[in-house]
């Protein structure tokens, strides 16, 4: 490891580092603009001068090109590093237009920055600037390519980092154009990130272009709610209106980038039809009536029907702290049943993936560094979208990327592609974990190979999605990883669940029963009130017309919830909570890693809304319009007559949740922690491995997708031009068989109900499947995937 002097500062870094980033390191800031952590350099904005005053290269050289060498000496600040640099800022600035009032990245803007450190402050260049025609390039990023300084950044990032290919640069040397042949939206998943590495304002945020000043603005940091990995992100307000989240730095998890899904599906948070008011049947009432009136009832219930006949039901977008507090309230009434999961074959996966030891988990760190993953009823872009990230860089690295999928699985990079029915999974399986058995299937000859390259790999990750392996399946694939572990080379496991916080909810969860035991219940008439805290029964659970009539013969049904959901509009008492950047709390990932995320802002009706046509408003009262909202877990602790504090609360966690130790040190802007001891192995019925022959009946696979599926994003206003129209997908050689072809309207015949859709084809996916995205606030609505297959039959309009 080379140590060197940087500003007479000495400094020990690894092999291959930059002086730029030695310099980094002890705090000394160096002007550069195509640098970046992510992306590395290459030499193309001329800012990061210095003076190598001793070493293999002496005089002026780019820092962020010149990798630390034993014994450098290095000088940032000499005379003739400073004019160098107020030279080559005088050339980057010699097309800019001079408009940093109106220009939307201003106060965060790199330029702006470092103009100021490069010592440049007068234009001598009085001749024409060049100029060009903006593009409208989608929803979320606005364009003005007049103000770039050709760091290349966007590109790098666009395409090297994300695989994206509609998005690049064009022309030569003083008049390269950054962007597309022609208008139209960006089709990558990622394109938000251009906001983020983008030094200048060529490329910001549209959706909340014009609204505050990085100044004017409350942050925070948070984690992002829209899927299990857990993503870092700082959240914006201002005049309580969530206005934008960015990507946070955690290495262990998202790295420096997020999904367009996460970046822009907060607008839940703003809507205008959100519930924020306390309401008995369909009647508003206040708080001290609200809560006065639900524990007058839980009492009357217990004395007349006893505490069992009382259920409790959270969900994974609630934090761990409301989990614990529904876990320990149930207690406390004296009932048994409380759930954690609306799905109960999504809660069994969770409970799987929530068993195996942290040692064995793999972290998105952990894929990016990969030389094997193989990926069996996984689809990251439209399940979890940044581990498609992730997994780029380990192909860029030279990784082998194999997909075992039903569905046809597009991932922004190379990888080999098997089409497999769903039902098959498991016993390729059983072929990795046993690659010596002889087995001449179709899935051994797949599976035994693979298992013998996850063996000889030096770090190997197989991954898995719960929703299409079922409980069974996510076991059997910890199995084969285990199997194929060795003592120099672990083969870690990734398993995707359903939710932000499946994970803490599987482990308080342990071996108790899950929500079908509840729905049971409430058919016999034993069960015969149900509190829903920040959970949707009606929407996640695969049998809606089950649920319904269940939830029909209830006494009465109490709303937890911050969304308007389908439940609450069957509830008989509803108490309003707050969003996840409206309080405090702690999220579990599918790694097992706990992270929390402190408050963006307070509670609150947005200024926009209730000012009407009129801003500022010109009515003032103390009080603030809309902030009846609570936290859930402040909410629990009132009714159980405890203080609302969450310092007392995580402490109690700690103590009494033996795998949470830690969670009451974690701080929100650092890279959490993970669980100390894993939770129980669940029982779950034994499987079949033998070969199943489906020959002329169609089954349905309900699916995910990138937009439209997850119920928060799906109520975000931004992500509403993305929403696909609901769909039925066919390999072309069933749709022969039906005599139909793409682009048709058919009817799809399901048990659970017919639906009018549009035929689309793919030979990527496996044949005697009709694949559907769930949609939600569509005709596919009632659709919830993570199901087994059921028979179904098409037919054209």
């Amino acid at each position: 490891m080379p140590t060197l002097i940087i500003d007479n500062q000495t400094v020990t870094v690894p092999e291959g580092t930059s002086v730029l980033e030695a310099a980094l390191k002890l705090g000394i800031e160096i002007p550069h603009f195509c640098h970046h952590e992510a992306l590395g350099a290459i030499g193309a904005c001329r800012m990061c001068a210095v003076d190598i005053i001793e070493g293999p290269a002496r005089g002026i050289q780019m820092s962020c090109m010149l990798a630390a060498k034993n014994d450098m000496v290095v000088a940032t600040g000499s005379e003739a590093v400073l004019a160098y640099r107020a030279q080559v800022i005088e050339w980057l600035m010699t097309n800019h237009p001079h408009d940093c009032p109106v220009c939307d990245a201003g106060g965060e803007c790199q330029l702006q920055d470092m103009t100021v450190a490069g010592g440049h402050g007068i234009r001598r260049y009085t001749g024409p600037k060049r100029t060009y025609r903006n593009q409208d390039l989608g929803p979320f990023i606005a364009h003005e390519m007049n103000r770039c300084i050709q760091c290349y950044r966007c590109v790098r990032t666009y395409q090297d980092y994300c695989g994206g290919t509609d998005f690049g640069v064009l022309g030569s040397r003083q008049r390269l154009y950054f962007g597309r042949f022609a208008d139209g939206p960006l089709e990558s998943p990622f394109a938000g990130n251009l906001v983020d590495v983008c030094p200048t304002g060529v490329l910001t945020d549209k959706t909340c272009r014009f609204k505050s000043r990085g100044w004017d603005l409350q942050e925070a940091p948070s984690v992002c709610l829209h899927c299990s990995l857990g993503c870092a992100v700082t959240g914006g307000a201002r005049y309580r209106e969530l206005q934008r989240r960015r990507a946070r730095t955690n290495l262990q998890t998202n790295g420096y980038f997020i999904c367009d899904r996460g970046r822009f599906g907060y607008g839940y948070v703003n809507r205008a039809d959100r519930p924020r008011h306390p309401m008995i049947g369909h009647r508003r009432a206040t708080w001290q009536e609200a809560l006065a009136t639900l524990e007058n009832r839980l009492q009357e219930m217990i004395e007349v029907f006893g505490a069992a006949s009382i259920a409790l039901l959270t969900s994974s977008r609630a934090c761990l702290e409301t989990q614990f507090l529904a876990k320990r309230w149930a207690a406390a009434l004296g009932s048994p049943h409380v759930c954690f999961e609306p799905h109960p074959r999504r809660d069994l996966a969770a409970r799987v993936a929530a068993s195996q030891s942290s040692d064995c988990c793999a972290s998105l760190a952990d894929i990016r560094q990969c030389d094997v993953a193989v990926l069996v009823g996984a689809d990251p872009l439209s399940e979890a979208p940044v581990l498609a990230l992730a997994l780029r860089q380990a192909a860029r690295r030279g990784a082998r990327i194999v997909v075992i999928d039903p569905r046809p699985v597009d991932l922004p990079l190379t990888f080999e592609r098997h089409a497999i029915p769903p039902e098959s999974l498991s016993r390729v399986l059983q072929a990795i974990r046993h690659p010596d058995q002889e087995d001449e299937t179709r899935t051994g000859r797949l599976g035994r190979p693979l298992g013998r390259a996850l063996r000889k790999a030096q770090n190997p990750v197989l991954i898995g999605g719960t929703d299409i392996l079922g409980p069974q399946g996510s076991l059997a694939l910890l199995q084969a990883a285990a199997a194929c572990s060795g003592h120099q080379a672990p083969c870690r496991s990734m398993l995707l669940l359903g939710g932000a916080n499946s994970f803490g909810g599987a482990l308080l969860g342990g071996d108790n029963p899950g929500f079908d035991d509840v729905i049971e219940g409430m058919e016999q008439g034993r069960i015969k009130a149900l509190l829903c805290i920040e959970a949707d029964p009606l929407a996640d659970f695969p049998d809606r017309k089950r649920n319904r009539a269940a939830l029909a013969r209830l006494e009465w049904l109490a709303v937890f919830d911050y969304a308007a959901t389908a439940t609450l509009q069957e509830a008989d008492y509803f108490l309003p909570t707050t969003a996840l950047e409206e309080s405090f709390g702690t999220l579990i990932n599918n790694e097992g890693r706990m992270q929390s995320f402190d408050r963006v802002f307070t509670a609150g009706a947005p200024v926009a809304e209730t000012a009407g046509d009129s801003h500022p408003p010109r009515i003032f009262t103390r009080e603030i319009p809309g902030a009846e909202p609570q936290p859930a877990w402040a909410l629990m602790a009132g009714l159980m007559g405890r203080d609302a504090n969450l310092d007392v609360l995580r402490g109690e966690i700690d103590h009494a949740g033996r795998h949470f130790a830690g969670i009451s040190t974690l701080i929100a802007d650092g890279e959490g922690c993970r669980i100390a001891i894993p939770g129980p192995v669940p029982e779950l019925a034994e499987t079949s491995h033998g070969e199943t022959v489906f020959i002329d009946d169609l089954r349905l696979l309900i699916t995910q997708s990138l937009y439209g599926s997850e119920a928060l994003s799906s109520l975000s206003p931004h992500i509403e031009p993305l929403l696909p129209r609901p769909f039925v997908m066919l390999h072309p050689q069933d749709a022969a068989r039906f005599k139909i072809t793409e682009g048709a309207q058919v009817t799809l015949f399901t048990p659970l109900g017919n639906f009018p859709l549009t035929l689309r084809l793919s030979e990527e996916m496996a044949r005697g499947l009709a694949i559907v995205p769930r949609l939600r606030n569509t005709v596919t609505e009632p659709l919830v995937s993570g199901g087994e297959p059921m028979i179904c039959r098409i037919e054209k309009v």
